[in-house]
C-alpha cells in the first residue's frame, strides 16, 4: 500500500507541496521511499510558458524562483551561438557589476552546469572546490551570496538557458531549491519551444501568402496577356485608324495594369516578413494561443487589412494577444471573441470572453483594473497614436480589453 503525506507550505503566490511517500509491505512495515518538494504548477506554467520572447520566458521564470522559494535573489542567464550565456535578468541583485557576468563551460557554477548538463547546488560559493573562481569577486564578495543553486533549461540543441537562486546564508538552499528550479526550467523548456513553434507557423503563413500572391499574378497577368492577345488579334480586321488608334490604346492601359500589378506583387513577395499581411499574422499569432492554452479564439472582422503601417498591425495584434492571454489566465476563458472594427477613420479592437471554464478572479485583482504591465505599455503606444485602450467590466463580471485608436493619415506619419 502506498501513501501520500502532503505538509503545505504557502511561499507568497506559488504553493510548495512537502510529499513523503511511503510504502508499507507485509515482511518489513513501512518505509519510506521518497521525500521531495512539488510545485503547484499550474499558475507557474501560465506565466513562464505563454511569454513571447526568450527574454520574456527568463524574466518569467527568474521571478517565479525567487517567489517560490523566497530566495534573496534569483537570476537567469541565455545563450548566444557563440557558447557564452551573459546575464539576462535578475530579481534581488545589488551589485552593479552583475550584467558584466557572462558564464562559459566551466567558469563558475552555471558553467559547471553547462558541461555536466543537470542541476548542481554549493552550500558556500567562495570556498566551493567544485567550481572556478572566475566570479567568485563579484557573487560573494560584491553580492555576498553564499549558497547558490543553478538548474539548466534544455532544448534540441542542448542548454539553452540557465535558472539561478542565491542566499546570503549558507544552508537556506536544499533539495527543495533544486527540485524547484528543475521544475521552472521545464516550464522555461516549453515557453522557448512555443516561441520556436510560432516563429516556424509564421513562416509558414509567409509562405502560403507569396504562395498566394505568386498564384494570383499568375493568373491576373495571364488573363491581361489574352486580353491583349484578342485586341491584337481583332485589330487586324479593322481598316479604320481611329478604331486601330483605340485598340493600340487598350493594349497599352491593359499592358500598364499588368506592370503595375507586377511591381505590387513582387514587392509583397520581396518585403521583410516582419511586414506580413495583417490578417495572417494576427491569425497566426491567435491560433498559436489555442494551440497553447485550449482556448478557442474567434474572430471578427468588419473589415479586411492587407496592407495596414507595421506600427499600428503590431499594436492591434499585441492588443489582441494580450488580451486573449489575460482573459484566459485571470477569466479562464474557454471561449473568446475578438472583434476589429473599422469606421469612420477609427480603428476599433475589443477583446471579450464567451465562455468561461473556471471561477473568474475577484474584481480587486490586477487583471481587472487593467494595472498588469502588459496593459500599461499597450496604453502608452495606444494614446502615442492619439487613442485609448481600457479594460472594463461588464454585467456579467467578465473583463472587456478595448483599443481604439485613429486610422487616418495622422495615425500612419
Amino acid at each position: 500500500m502506498i501513501s501520500h503525506h502532503p505538509h503545505l507550505a504557502m511561499v507568497n503566490r506559488y504553493v510548495l507541496c512537502y510529499v513523503a511517500v511511503t510504502v508499507t509491505l507485509p515482511s518489513f512495515g513501512t518505509v519510506a521511499v521518497e521525500e521531495r518538494f512539488v510545485m503547484n504548477s499550474y499558475a507557474p506554467v501560465k506565466a513562464i510558458a505563454l511569454q513571447r520572447t526568450p527574454a520574456a520566458v527568463i524574466r518569467a521564470a527568474v521571478d517565479v524562483a525567487r517567489d517560490a522559494l523566497g530566495s534573496d535573489v534569483a537570476f537567469g542567464a541565455i545563450g548566444s551561438r557563440a557558447a557564452e550565456f551573459p546575464i539576462a535578468s535578475a530579481k534581488g541583485i545589488r551589485d552593479p557589476r552583475w550584467n558584466s557576468i557572462v558564464v562559459r563551460p566551466h567558469t563558475g557554477l552555471g558553467g559547471e552546469v553547462l558541461a555536466r548538463g543537470h542541476p548542481m547546488i554549493v552550500a558556500d560559493y567562495a570556498s566551493d572546490a567544485h567550481i572556478s573562481r572566475d566570479f567568485v569577486e563579484i557573487v560573494a564578495r560584491g553580492e555576498g551570496l553564499r549558497a547558490v543553486a543553478c538548474a539548466p533549461v534544455l532544448g534540441p540543441a542542448g542548454v539553452e538557458a540557465l535558472l539561478y537562486a542565491g542566499a546570503h546564508l549558507e544552508g537556506v538552499l536544499g533539495d527543495r531549491a533544486v527540485t524547484v528550479l528543475e521544475q521552472l526550467s521545464a516550464f522555461a523548456s516549453v515557453g522557448l519551444e512555443q516561441i520556436r513553434a510560432r516563429e516556424l507557423e509564421l513562416e509558414l503563413a509567409r509562405l502560403r501568402e507569396r504562395e498566394r500572391l505568386a498564384g494570383r499574378l499568375h493568373d491576373s497577368v495571364a488573363q491581361r496577356l489574352f486580353t491583349i492577345g484578342a485586341v491584337a488579334q481583332a485589330s487586324r480586321a479593322q481598316g479604320d485608324p481611329n478604331s486601330l488608334i483605340d485598340a493600340i490604346e487598350e493594349i497599352e492601359a491593359t499592358a500598364a495594369d499588368a506592370r503595375r500589378e507586377l511591381r505590387e506583387t513582387l514587392l509583397k513577395l520581396h518585403r521583410d516578413p516582419e511586414n506580413l499581411a495583417f490578417d495572417v499574422q494576427l491569425d497566426g499569432e491567435l491560433r498559436l494561443l489555442e494551440n497553447v492554452t485550449g482556448c478557442a479564439v474567434r474572430v471578427v472582422r468588419h473589415r479586411t487589412f492587407t496592407r495596414m503601417p507595421d506600427h499600428i498591425a503590431r499594436l492591434v495584434i499585441d492588443a489582441a494577444v494580450e488580451g486573449t492571454r489575460n482573459a484566459v489566465k485571470h477569466g479562464h476563458a474557454g471561449v473568446i471573441e475578438v472583434e476589429i472594427v473599422y469606421d469612420e477613420g477609427r480603428l476599433s479592437l475589443a477583446v471579450r470572453s464567451l465562455a468561461v471554464d473556471g471561477p473568474l478572479e475577484q474584481p480587486g485583482s490586477a487583471s481587472a483594473t487593467g494595472t498588469g504591465t502588459g496593459i500599461r505599455t499597450l496604453r502608452t503606444r495606444a494614446e502615442r497614436l492619439g487613442g485609448s485602450l481600457r479594460l472594463t467590466a461588464v454585467s456579467t463580471g467578465r473583463a472587456v480589453l478595448r483599443l481604439d485608436i485613429p486610422y487616418n493619415d495622422m495615425a500612419v506619419r
